[in-house]
């Protein structure tokens, strides 16, 4: 039987197969062809034209072609589909055995592996990234298994396997085991699951913390056996928590690769890959079992060696999910990064007006009665430079650029902030949903600076020493979020630059905070609007923000 297999240019995969054609192979130079077969042979040079045509994302395709031997016999073949995308070929040919077997052999399996592993039409249906986080993902399950596997052998170990232990005993306390542990994951999940869509990457790199403490402590069993009950018990829920928590957020990484509404593919195919992995770990880990057995110091360098993997493989895999949506870390960063595209703007800006200014005195000879000011500096708007007020309506799509896309924001996303002591988000920290009576800390004074400030807002900000505090109104809406973000992050500016005097007491603190209050406030104002276009051109879902839970929120009146 004789076949002819084309290649996308950018997928070299396998397209279609034509049954009757004489043994080509095929060469062209904008497109990767090849035409294999089993028997029959080619007198002479070969010239093939025609055009193909496929459908995005499906197996669909129509091609005609046009074949003409040395002995100017002709073949016409066609197969019928429907005609989305169309590319005209014109090649030539040449005469080959050697190597067509392995070529066909690896095509094959190259697209048995994809359709295995990988969405129907990738990369075309799935986000950036998709690849990477697939690889990294699949590494970090594999050392989870592997570990998974050597701590259920300590296990077996401390209840007695092998010992001569009562079986009944031993599977008594097993049982016990996973209901208490089941039984405590339910309880914590119903306390902190509402976090996981607030904080989906920290929560996944969290999870593979827990799995590793719940390993260690599944392993050290073996040293406390009477014991096992409560050690058994406790890193069961451990581990059920950390499987809650990293199947949770999993579902959120897939949707956010999902670009063609296939997130059912893209779950289906997780769930090949992990099974995959989890293979190999069980191997890895069975082979590790049989070389340490009881041995403590090859136990805990195995242990120690898996953790190092798994929890490396864990942060590259966060670090390479575009995750379009925002949340209080991300917002921050972005917030930060426009901020400083705002100073560099009006800085630029109060510099090209100085130049404006000396030219006309050194050309004229008299002096223009004019200070121009940046009109901007860390604390937020000077009030002296009315051209800073006029930003919003100068922002172009230049200035949008440099804000950084999902993509490019995906690898500076700290997984887990304080853990890491992010410096740009932890200095100082910005808190939302504080209890005001914690916030004021007893000060009523303060609370009637914020009634008057934000009587018109739907949103409070409040610096203190090390922390700035938020606290949306019940009706507050995701401008009301962004603006709010925005006052934080000046106010954090100002208390990192000690500019806030307020901070330090005194007779005058109070005019102080109400000046820094109303400063920011309207800076904040002016901003919200470019800030949430320049997000939105950068491919960032503006209606997709989530910073606290909704019952954290507050309610209060206006002063009269």
């Amino acid at each position: 039987m004789l076949a002819l297999t084309a290649l996308c240019a950018h997928k070299s995969r396998p397209l279609f197969y034509l049954k009757r054609l004489p043994y080509i192979a095929c060469t062209r130079n904008c497109a990767k062809q090849s035409v294999v077969a089993d028997k029959a042979k080619v007198d002479g040079d070969v010239h093939l034209q025609g055009r193909m045509s496929q459908d995005i994302g499906s197996h669909g395709l129509q091609i005609t072609l046009h074949l003409t031997n040395a002995a100017s016999k002709t073949t016409m073949s066609s197969i019928a589909s429907s005609k989305e995308h169309q590319q005209d070929f014109d090649g030539s040919f040449y005469s080959t055995r050697a190597n067509n077997v392995v070529a066909l052999w690896y095509r094959w399996t190259k697209g048995l592996v994809m359709s295995t592993f990988l969405p129907a039409g990738y990369p075309h249906t799935c986000g950036s990234n998709y690849l990477q986080f697939t690889l990294w993902a699949g590494v970090t399950n594999f050392a989870v298994t592997a570990n998974a596997v050597l701590a259920s052998t300590f296990l077996l170990y401390s209840v007695g396997l092998g010992a001569g232990a009562i079986p009944a005993a031993g599977a008594l306390n097993w049982v016990l085991k996973d209901g208490i542990g089941q039984l405590g994951t339910l309880v914590f999940g119903k306390v902190i699951a509402h976090n996981f869509d607030i904080h989906s990457k920290s929560w996944y790199f969290l999870s593979m913390l827990q799995l590793k403490v719940a390993t260690a402590l599944e392993m050290l069993t073996i040293l406390c056996p009477e014991y096992f009950l409560a050690m058994g018990s406790a890193a069961n829920g451990i581990k059920g928590l950390a499987l809650m928590a990293s199947g949770s957020t999993r579902s959120v990484f897939n949707l956010s690769f999902a670009l063609d509404n296939n997130i059912a593919d893209i779950t289906a195919k997780s769930t090949s890959q992990w099974i995959f992995s989890s293979l190999l770990g069980t191997a890895a880990g069975v082979g590790m079992c049989s070389w340490v057995g009881q041995n403590g110091p090859l136990a805990v360098l195995c242990y120690s060696s898996l953790t190092a993997v798994t929890l490396l493989s864990a942060y590259q895999t966060v670090r390479s999910i575009p995750l379009a949506t925002l949340n209080s870390t991300r917002l921050q960063l972005l917030t930060d990064m426009f901020l400083s595209i705002v100073r560099d703007a009006a800085e630029s800006k109060a510099a090209r007006l100085r130049s404006a200014v000396s030219a006309s005195n050194g050309a004229d000879g008299w002096i223009v009665g004019l200070t121009v000011k940046a009109g901007w500096d860390e604390g937020g708007y000077v009030a002296e430079d009315a051209s800073t007020m006029e930003y919003d309506r100068s922002f172009d799509e230049e200035m949008a650029n440099k804000i950084p896309s999902p993509v490019q924001l995906a690898a500076e996303d700290p997984p887990f902030p304080v853990f890491f002591s992010d410096d740009r988000i932890m200095n100082p920290r910005i808190f939302v949903g504080t209890p005001v009576k914690n916030m004021i800390e007893g000060n009523p004074e303060h609370l009637v600076v914020l009634l008057a400030t934000f009587k018109f807002s739907r949103y409070m900000v409040f610096p203190s020493t090390g922390a700035v505090h938020v606290i949306l109104h019940q009706t507050a809406e995701n401008r009301d979020i962004y603006q709010a973000y925005l006052q934080a992050c000046l106010l954090r500016r100002r208390i990192k630059h000690d500019r806030c005097k307020y901070l330090h007491g005194g007779e005058h603190s109070l005019t102080e905070l109400r000046i820094a209050l109303q400063d920011t406030l309207l800076a904040a104002e002016r901003l919200t609007t470019p800030f949430m276009s320049a997000l939105t051109e950068r491919g960032w879902r503006t209606d997709k923000v989530v910073v606290e839970a909704v019952r954290r929120r507050a309610r209060w009146s206006a002063l009269s």
